[in-house]
């Protein structure tokens, strides 16, 4: 062992890691990094170490340690303190809370072991860490996340996002979550991981369903008699408002109750109203939909609550049932002309600068005197205009149809025309996988690099069949 002032060098082998330490994933690529700088120009911040039986246990500098042993140094420099295992996993708590490259799970591991040793509670965390205690929470609640969560989250296989969204549900319900995180398309060979906001959407329609915003009675019995009112139900995190402390407001807990008592409010109302306009709210494939309901973009839904009584604002102003999508089960207001001149901004502009360009014809006022033969040639006079007004106004109504089924022809075709090049492009794919070489020629390999540097993706298949 070598003296110093400041530290001391110690032999490689007489120092070995803790098991105490948070963090125990590494990666690879940046200790061969770490490991190649320290063969150039040495270890220049030295481990933090703490005697013990076996020699000398890794404090703080274990990704240091790992490298030196990659470079193949005999000896590293030290710092030696005098810790018990209660100081040890404090300094390692916070010499790994102030790195960005942990992992929060093995941090929250941490975390909890503190908490496990006398003397511990999260405002001491707080004050030793620098953490927030929201932070804390949040960390410490990944630690309830079930294995296959948690294995999955420490693999990277899902984000944090993911995994802060699920450690909140409870466990029963997390494997069902887990499994919204991933879809398959049909051109996947394996299950493509979904942003975590097709997670949340999913909770949010299936668990922790906010009572206040249910469309039905929360008194009513009838609705599902096996579950009975929502009020007296223990399955709503009103009940046990201990328990759910950190919920706000009531949440209903059992989503498969929730939606079959909105499935049978919407059955009621129905029967109750059968005028009301069923719409969905949420996108979906036209297989999926229902027959006689309109789907979302086919209607307008105004600001005014429904009211039966009320005078409507225009004669397409309708009484609607949401019986898809979100706020499924509520009653609105609903506009369903798309060139409605009161509700379309688009359409008002239109007549208000046809009005412009085309006013409309307006009688002139009678003199006093005017005699009667003046007043019929008057009125004879605005009837005139007012035919020729009407009659304009129906001409370029005319015409604003005509160019209006012009441009969907147009398009119906266009769409047809790259449905037709699209089969014709898959088909040709096909051919050229059931007849590709097992191995590229030279004549192959320059035609498929020349391809890809012209490539268009409706004209070039021909050349490499």
């Amino acid at each position: 062992m070598q003296n110093s002032s400041a530290f001391q060098f110690i032999a490689i082998d007489q120092i070995h890691e803790s098991t105490t330490n948070p963090r125990l994933t590494f990666e690879q690529s940046k200790l061969d990094e770490l490991a190649e700088s320290i063969r150039q120009h040495g270890l220049i911040q030295p481990v933090t170490v703490r005697p013990n039986a076996n020699g000398f246990e890794i404090v703080a500098g274990a990704r240091r340690f790992r490298a030196s042993q990659l470079a193949e140094l005999f000896s590293i420099p030290a710092r030696i303190v005098e810790l018990d295992d209660a100081a040890a996993m404090e300094w390692q708590l916070v010499e790994n809370s102030q790195r960005v490259d942990v992992h929060p799970y093995e941090e929250a591991q941490g975390f909890q072991r503190l908490l496990d040793m006398p003397g511990y509670d999260v405002a001491a965390l707080v004050l030793k860490s620098g953490k927030s205690a929201s932070h804390i929470y949040a960390r410490l609640s990944l630690l309830q996340l079930i294995p296959d969560v948690a294995q999955a989250f420490v693999e990277e296989r899902i984000t944090a996002s993911h995994a802060n969204l699920i450690a909140r549900l409870p466990q029963e319900h997390q494997a069902a979550a887990f499994e919204q995180c991933w879809r398959k398309d049909w051109n996947d060979k394996e299950p493509h991981l979904l942003p975590a906001k097709h997670v949340t959407a999913w909770i949010e329609t299936n668990l922790y369903l906010a009572l206040a915003d249910a469309p039905f009675d929360l008194e009513d019995i009838g609705l599902n008699p096996a579950a009975g009112a929502c009020v007296t139900c223990p399955r709503h995190s009103g009940y046990n408002t201990s328990l759910f402390a950190d919920v706000q407001g009531d949440q209903c807990l059992d989503g498969l109750c929730y939606q079959a008592k909105i499935a049978a409010h919407i059955e009621r109302e129905l029967a109750a109203r059968p005028q009301l306009v069923q719409i969905e709210t949420t996108w979906r494939p036209a297989k999926e939909q229902r027959p006689g309901i309109l789907p979302k973009h086919s209607y307008r839904e105004l600001d005014t609550p429904d009211n039966s009584d009320a005078e409507p604002l225009c004669p397409n102003t309708k009484s609607a049932l949401i019986v898809f999508g979100r706020h499924a089960g509520q009653t609105i207001a609903v506009c369903t002309d798309d060139h409605c001149p009161v509700h379309d901004p688009a359409t008002a502009a239109r007549l208000a600068k046809q009005e412009a360009d085309n006013p409309a014809p307006v009688m002139e006022p009678a003199t006093e005197e005017e005699t009667e033969e003046a007043e019929e040639q008057r009125r004879a006079d605005y009837e005139q205009r007012r035919k020729e007004h009407e009659a304009e106004e129906q001409r370029r109504e005319e015409e604003r149809k005509a160019e209006f089924e012009r441009r969907q022809k147009e398009y119906e075709a266009e769409r047809k025309r790259r449905e037709k090049l699209s089969r014709a492009r898959a088909a040709t794919f096909d051919r050229i996988l059931d007849n590709a070489p097992v191995m590229f020629t030279g004549a192959h390999l320059r035609a498929f690099l020349r391809l890809l540097v012209h490539i268009d993706p409706y004209e070039f298949l021909e050349e490499v069949v």
